[in-house]
């Protein structure tokens, strides 16, 4: 990866958890439906079912699982010495006793109708607990078992695989990335990621957000971070490098355009950057405050790199066991509809690469050549696993370009505890050859499709090990009548339209721009805020054709037309120029911008062409762009045919 893409990566990744979190303070709390039956083993979260230890019924009081219903909630639960157990949710500190009704709720002494007990390894309390001490509406029906309750204002939760709730340490660590830090009292974790290298803590008392982020460097050093600061980071008030420090590190001070202050501190060690932020948005808390106060100043330079683990005073909140963290898959069609599909434990090495395009898909990468990809959609009641496989291969074989796309073999065997059929066919690119694996099996209701790309060169000294994790996956029912329902919805939020409803060569006429193109009716069309820009998809080919019009001499707030239409980012992200050709067709004078990219790090191959012309009011382009991988000469020549038809009316 070179310099440039690798700062973008690291920058961004931060920009983006900072932001997260940061909206998440003030975001809409989404409500949060838990479900349970007396007598039943199982529970429900927002429709996800889990096991339960079997809620019951002893002298009119309603038992329940403690653990499984106050971290669903977002608590967290401590079991204390003897047979104590400590609960902390925002500013809840609640103690209860195992066989005692008294318990504990922030200094105050309350009663329970029935005592805590045991049962099977898990702790039963009264319902009433629950109801009296967090955030919830309950709904009781006695008479068909069934147990409602409704979390309220769910503490910023917006993925039920963070854990969140209050921290009983005054000190926290990460016994696998070796970090410790002292925070305020009263503070708590709002966030924490899978593998728990982005941490998030608030305290609402002092207005103050934390935040803790460990980065790989991949092919970065300090001080080529620090100097792309400047770039990304507008509003820096001040900032110092200090590269001769026993932690090499750098700092600096900023002002949001939403008047939040903010000081950050960036330490190199071994094959970590490790970022630590403090934040807040209160008008008298300026920059300069949060690095000349003690207090302040205090917290930051409480940041340790020396924590192994088992510290008294420090809490650990690493997830990561035997070099593993639990990835939990939630498929995400709403801001209201979560569904947990399956999880599996990752490699803690591996990277999270999913983009946020297709919430069914969910990438891991080791690095650059080394990949997977794990995919689930829903498939039809008895649907025939073979027949299934042998499609995605014909698709293939007709889509993809054969002098990338070679086809190996394929079998079936067993993963996961399920059949399964397995793909196998290269891939090259330049100098580099790609060894595919592509698994398909059915559970649930779900056809998963997992892809797993390694360098042919180290495939058969890595293969075990993504083997081994597909192996140990766990699958999750889900209610399908409500998933469907959701997905149709999501569909028809983000899926383009199709250009016509029948296949045959549809003319597509923008009446507002002045133009037309034959485009095949089964293209889909994306259409932006307005029709000044559309894009037409083959969703077969991945073939893309973009044709914009932008009113003469106004490029908005772009400097050029060039950069009106984003050319300056290809050239800035792939260190990459334009061939740039002038030619004269159906007697207008058209400019050529060709980028050709080839990208090995990141196997990126493709070309984008730039078709700029005049006529009218408007500048108008026409920009193409087609994926090695897909570039057959008839999807070429699909291309080049909508060129060819495309026509500025008067």
């Amino acid at each position: 990866m070179n310099k440039i893409k690798a700062i973008i990566c690291i920058i961004a990744a931060v920009a983006v958890f900072t932001a997260c979190f940061s909206n998440t303070y003030a975001a809409d709390y989404e409500k949060m439906n838990i479900e349970l039956k007396i007598g039943s083993g199982t529970g429900k979260i927002n429709g996800n079912t889990s096991k339960v230890e079997k809620p019951y019924i002893e002298n009119k009081t309603v038992m329940v699982p403690l653990s499984w219903v106050v971290v669903a909630i977002g608590a967290e639960i401590n079991r204390k010495a003897g047979s104590k157990i400590e609960i902390i949710y925002g500013e809840l500190n609640a103690e209860l006793t195992i066989s005692s009704k008294t318990y504990i709720a922030n200094s105050e002494s309350r009663k329970l109708t029935a005592a805590p007990v045991i049962k099977n390894g898990s702790t039963m309390v009264p319902l009433e607990f629950i109801k009296e001490n967090f955030p919830v509406s309950v709904t009781e029906d006695t008479k068909k078992g069934d147990i409602k309750i409704i979390l309220e204002d769910d503490g910023a939760l917006t993925d039920l695989s963070f854990l969140t709730g209050g921290i009983s340490s005054k000190k926290i660590g990460n016994s696998y990335y070796g970090w410790s830090l002292s925070i305020p009292s009263g503070s708590r974790m709002v966030s924490n990621n899978y593998k728990s290298n982005n941490i998030g803590i608030m305290n609402e008392s002092r207005n103050l957000y934390l935040y803790v982020s460990v980065e790989y460097k991949k092919d970065m050093d300090l001080e080529a971070l620090f100097d792309s600061v400047d770039m990304y980071e507008s509003n820096i008030r001040e900032s110092k490098l200090d590269l001769k420090a026993d932690i090499p590190y750098f700092q600096y001070t900023a002002l949001s355009s939403y008047n939040e202050a903010s000081r950050v501190k960036v330490f190199e060690k071994g094959e970590f950057f490790y970022f630590i932020e403090i934040t807040s948005d209160d008008e008298f808390i300026t920059p300069e405050k949060l690095m000349t106060d003690k207090y302040y100043d205090n917290i930051v330079n409480s940041f340790d790199l020396s924590y192994k683990g088992n510290e008294k005073g420090i809490e650990d909140i690493s997830k990561v066991k035997d070099g593993r963290a639990g990835f939990y898959n939630y498929i995400s069609l709403s801001s209201t509809s979560k569904y947990l599909v399956w999880s599996m434990d990752i490699p803690v090495e591996w990277e999270d690469s999913s983009s946020f395009v297709d919430p069914m898909s969910t990438s891991f990468s080791l690095d650059n050549r080394h990949y997977m990809k794990v995919t689930a959609k829903t498939i039809d009641e008895g649907a025939d696993l073979s027949q299934y496989a042998d499609e995605i291969k014909k698709h293939y074989d007709k889509y993809f370009n054969p002098k990338i796309y070679s086809y190996i073999g394929s079998d079936s065997m067993t993963i996961a505890g399920l059949e399964a059929q397995n793909l196998k066919f290269s891939l090259k690119y330049g100098d580099n050859v790609y060894h595919v694996d592509e698994l398909y099996f059915i559970k649930d209701g779900f056809v998963y499709e997992i892809s797993i790309y390694l360098s042919e060169k180290d495939y058969e000294t890595t293969i075990k090990d993504f083997i081994d994790t597909v192996d140990k996956m766990s699958f999750y029912t889900v209610n399908k009548q409500k998933y469907q329902k959701d997905m149709e919805l999501f569909e028809s939020k983000y899926s383009g339209i199709r250009v016509s409803q029948q296949d045959d060569i549809f003319k597509y006429v923008n009446k507002q721009y002045s133009w037309s193109a034959n485009i095949p009716g089964y293209w889909q069309k994306y259409s932006y805020y307005d029709d000044s820009e559309i894009s037409f998809v083959n969703e077969d080919t991945a073939a893309a054709v973009t044709i914009s019009a932008v009113e003469k001499d106004s490029y908005y707030e772009a400097d050029s037309i060039e950069e009106a239409l984003g050319m300056d980012i290809i050239e800035m992200i792939y260190e990459v120029k334009p061939a740039i050709s002038i030619t004269n067709e159906r007697g207008l004078q058209v400019k050529n911008y060709t980028y050709r990219i080839e990208d090995p790090e990141d196997n990126i191959y493709t070309t984008i062409i730039f078709k700029v012309l005049e006529k009218g009011d408007y500048t108008y382009c026409f920009k193409s762009q087609m994926y090695d991988l897909n570039a057959t000469d008839s999807a070429v020549a699909e291309v080049n045919d909508i060129w060819k038809s495309f026509e500025m009316t008067d």
